[in-house]
């Protein structure tokens, strides 16, 4: 036997390919396919609970800035509405700059459906006697029927308005006096018979829930 021969014998066989076959690529599309149907119907509901996150952090946001108004002025916020929390702007509590003002509104509105869409986000809480609640998708306290002499975790102080719909699918959030935020659940409140089956959750003085009526969207 020659050496070529042996070593075209010992050598490793190699077999080109050039590409998936036609059955490799219908396999694939079939997995993207299924993979499509289960998943991309679960893509608003991310969406909506990434909402309900960056609108929680809002909230304490909102709320280390009332106490920070406390410590500055020795009194807390008096105005009602979207007042209420302007206050943090107005007086100097916050900076007025974009990110400031975007704290002052939940994530989950659109702001082109509220009467900003044509302002910068610096001119949306500089001026209190202008202010209405199309300025912002949260409602504040309303001081001026229910005035805060202190700070606690039974107070509601700032919470998504919910108006003419919620702010999220399933989920209300509240900013309370302790700087904590309770999350009004649909289904729960349903369960419970607070709610009818078509039923959202009102925000304001028609609120189905004690508390959250103490608080005024303008």
């Amino acid at each position: 036997m020659t050496q070529s021969l042996r070593m075209a014998l010992s050598a490793p066989a190699r077999t080109a390919r050039r590409g998936f076959t036609l059955i490799e690529l219908l396999a694939v599309m079939l997995i993207i396919s299924i993979l499509a149907v289960f998943l991309v119907p679960q893509v608003p509901k991310w969406i909506d609970q990434a909402n309900v996150t960056a609108c929680r952090a809002n909230l304490r946001e909102i709320g280390m800035g009332v106490t920070s108004y406390r410590t500055k002025y020795g009194r807390l916020p008096s105005e009602s509405g979207v007042r209420f929390f302007a206050e943090l702007i107005t007086a100097g509590v916050f900076e007025n700059t974009v990110s400031a003002a975007r704290k002052l509104t939940c994530p989950g509105v659109d702001i082109g459906a509220l009467e900003t869409k044509d302002m910068e986000p610096t001119e949306w809480f500089t001026d209190l006697d202008m202010l209405t609640g199309g300025y912002s998708s949260y409602a504040g306290r309303d001081c001026k029927n229910y005035p805060l002499r202190t700070l606690n975790g039974t107070h509601a102080l700032v919470a998504d308005d919910n108006d003419p719909e919620m702010n999220h699918d399933t989920t209300t959030l509240v900013l309370m006096g302790d700087n904590t935020v309770t999350a009004y659940e649909l289904l729960d409140l349903r369960k419970k018979g607070l709610l009818g089956p078509e039923e959202i959750l009102l925000v304001g003085p028609d609120s189905q829930i004690e508390e959250l009526r103490k608080l005024s969207l303008d």
